[in-house]
């Protein structure tokens, strides 16, 4: 392999790295969002289960007033229908205290569908506050490593920056430039490799003169297809073995 190509390599892990954690680091405030989102989700589930449960007891409530007012409308009436003398009279209060009783029946039957509502919406309410703390619990793990996260990860960046100065040198400034315009438009593949006669990189075939020109090894050779600079895979059994 040509000793600048293989510098070049080098370069093109240590910048991949630099990448890849500079892409972590981007990610985190993103991950945090996420986060605070699925707490906000879970308290409006549980918040929404309390707020039907109070408007249920208020509403059984209510119902329990009407009951009493119809309870009281029967007594008066009854009292006044053993005052009164007169046959209209009197069948006018049977009618009245018939239509209460049947309006007490009413919201009687109502105040069961509540009441069952109210017994299922309880068992809910468990349910969605054991979930709505199990969350909570899942999410504060994530977020307690944000932070222990974020400062390994800006360490290490600091680290290949400090270490990739050392990494360029040696390399003439027209390779350097044409990977490091290679590296940043080809999103951190600039160098790749030729397998079975395909750029690794656009995935496209290269033709066998390019093929036998990468092989000689005695000049910087690019995809037709992509710009990619190329070397052989040849040259990746021997980087692996070192």
């Amino acid at each position: 392999m040509l000793p600048a190509l293989e510098k070049l390599l080098v370069l093109q892990h240590c910048d991949q790295q630099i990448r890849d954690v500079t892409l972590a680091l981007e990610a985190l405030p993103r991950e945090k969002e996420s986060c605070d989102r699925d707490v906000a989700r879970a308290a409006q589930r549980l918040d929404a289960a309390q707020a039907r449960r109070r408007e249920l007891e208020k509403e059984l409530k209510k119902l329990d007033g009407d009951i009493l007012v119809k309870k009281e409308q029967i007594n008066r009436y009854k009292t006044q229908q053993l005052e009164t003398r007169k046959n209209e009279e009197y069948t006018a209060f049977l009618h009245e205290i018939a239509v209460a009783q049947k309006m007490i029946a009413e919201v009687e039957e109502r105040q069961l569908s509540l009441m069952e509502e109210t017994e299922s919406l309880t068992q809910d309410l468990e349910t969605a506050q054991a979930a709505h703390d199990v969350e909570l619990k899942r999410i504060g793990k994530i977020l307690s490593t944000l932070d222990g996260r974020r400062e390994n990860l800006l360490k290490r960046r600091e680290e290949l920056v400090q270490e990739r100065p050392r990494l360029t040198g040696g390399i003439e400034e027209d390779f350097l430039e044409r990977y490091e315009r290679l590296f940043k438009s080809k999103e951190g593949s600039a160098i790749v490799q030729i397998e079975n006669n395909v750029c690794m990189g656009c995935h496209m075939k290269v033709t066998t003169q390019t093929v036998l020109a990468a092989r000689a090894e005695k000049e910087m050779i690019s995809c037709s297809q992509c710009g990619r600079i190329l070397y052989n895979d040849e040259d990746d059994l021997v980087l692996q073995r070192e």
